[in-house]
């Protein structure tokens, strides 16, 4: 039987924190408790937005490997930035265009800290969360440090990422019903597109995530073809 929304989404928003946790704050606690949670949430995420096992079979390869350099990390984003999108086609569905913009949002700044990681600037992370700079100074930053690495079109991937970003922390609440509904629709489609992007801009610097690019980009559309 498939697991309701609200069970599932509780459970993969803990269990990604307590990956996330364990990955980079080195809290180790019961680490085969914990895949077997993100095992789980991965099948019932898989059956949930039936993606035809491309989510469950990923999750399994990269959650049996939690140690190996880098299949944690690939695990943490594979999961929680698939979810993060359904989560909210699923809120659009409902009505809840604000959060489902939220979810977006959240989704497409994970991703950028994951780009900035791998190439070599994380220092810009670290400026926009200690408050420092705001998102959008962020974007500029990581487009000009991946603009001389040969990286195409950074300054198209920072204006999405500001659009997106934008849509989930400054939020029209007196427009029109229509007009929120399609601003989250915007800003979920514009995540999957960042989303994409941020594969392959680590494609091309040559840190790709450990899961099959192909098979997210499957995942990602599947998931926005439910909108």
């Amino acid at each position: 039987m498939t697991v309701s929304f609200p069970a599932l989404d509780k459970r993969i928003n803990r269990d990604t924190e307590s990956l996330h946790d364990f990955l980079w704050h080195d809290e180790k606690g019961d680490e085969s408790a914990l895949v077997s949670n993100l095992l789980k949430d991965g099948r019932d995420a898989d059956a949930f937005l039936q993606l035809g096992g491309r989510l469950r079979k990923n999750a399994q390869a990269l959650a049996n490997e939690l140690r190996t350099p880098a299949h944690g990390e690939s695990l943490f984003e594979l999961l929680g930035h698939s979810w993060a999108l359904a989560a909210a086609t699923v809120l659009l569905g409902k009505g809840a265009h604000r959060a489902a913009a939220e979810r977006a949002k959240n989704a497409i700044a994970s991703a950028s800290i994951g780009v900035c990681a791998n190439a070599g600037c994380f220092e810009f992370v670290q400026e926009w969360e200690g408050g420092k700079i705001d998102f959008a100074a962020y974007t500029k930053k990581l487009a000009g440090f991946l603009e001389p690495k040969g990286v195409v079109n950074t300054s198209q991937f920072r204006r999405m990422l500001n659009a997106v970003y934008e849509f989930g922390v400054n939020w029209n609440v007196v427009a029109s019903q229509a007009e929120q509904a399609l601003a989250a629709r915007t800003a979920i489609e514009g995540a999957a597109w960042c989303l994409l992007a941020s594969v392959s801009i680590r494609e091309l610097l040559g840190s790709p995530p450990k899961f099959p690019a192909r098979d997210f980009a499957e995942i990602v559309e599947r998931i926005v073809r439910r909108i």
